[in-house]
């Protein structure tokens, strides 16, 4: 961000400032997706992005410390979303819910799947990214880590595990087998990785996946 931008948002009021700040970042993420689409993640460089959202190199490194951080904005928008929906999920399980996330994730990145597994590649890769993930973006562990506490406390999972490492093992092991560390040449159905993936989860957990149809998704 040029020196007078940087002076004109820190003179705005908080709310207004932030609504900027946010819609900037919004902007940057948009920008790199379309590229992405275009191009693949690999050809598009900082600059390029900077260009296409009409931004300085400078507001990019304010919103995202590396390429492979616009991988928070993906996480950020799912969990927002997701939860924003929690209200028409009141009376619905815990397990259901957990089940219905990883659910929405697998959809989302299966949108988007050449560019989010090459950013997810990247990002198990680059410390500042990482770190900045951890610090600051922590909506979707955060979201993960309620629905787990929800079972604990209705009595669906048990109680001695700390979330914080369910979560943990989650992220981990997903992001493991989208990389390719876990199967890597091996045909597998999706379906099949899925299944193996919750009964570990669930196992855990103490608890039983809830049923699914024959194409992996939550029955409703």
């Amino acid at each position: 961000m040029a020196p007078s931008a940087t002076r004109n948002l820190a003179a705005l009021p908080v709310g207004r400032r932030e609504r900027k700040r946010e819609r900037t970042r919004r902007e940057i993420y948009d920008a790199a997706m379309e590229l992405f689409a275009r191009r693949s993640y690999e050809a598009v460089t900082i600059d390029m992005i900077c260009e296409a959202a009409d931004v300085g190199r400078s507001t990019f490194f304010l919103h995202f410390p590396a390429k492979a951080a616009l991988l928070d904005e993906f996480s950020r928008r799912m969990a927002d979303d997701f939860s924003a929906d929690l209200v028409n999920r009141a009376r619905v399980s815990a397990g259901e819910i957990l089940v219905a996330l990883i659910q929405e994730i697998g959809i989302r990145i299966e949108a988007q799947r050449e560019t989010i597994l090459a950013m997810i590649r990247e990002f198990t890769l680059t410390p500042e990214a990482i770190e900045h993930s951890r610090e600051t973006e922590r909506q979707l562990p955060d979201l993960i880590e309620s629905i787990v506490r929800r079972g604990q406390q209705s009595g669906e999972f048990h109680s001695e595990i700390d979330p914080r490492l369910v979560t943990g093992a989650i992220l981990s092991t997903a992001g493991s087998i989208l990389c390719g560390w876990v199967f890597g040449r091996r045909r597998i159905a999706p379906q099949e990785v899925q299944r193996q993936f919750l009964e570990m989860i669930f196992r855990g957990l103490g608890g039983r996946v809830p049923n699914l149809n024959h194409k992996g998704r939550m029955n409703r």
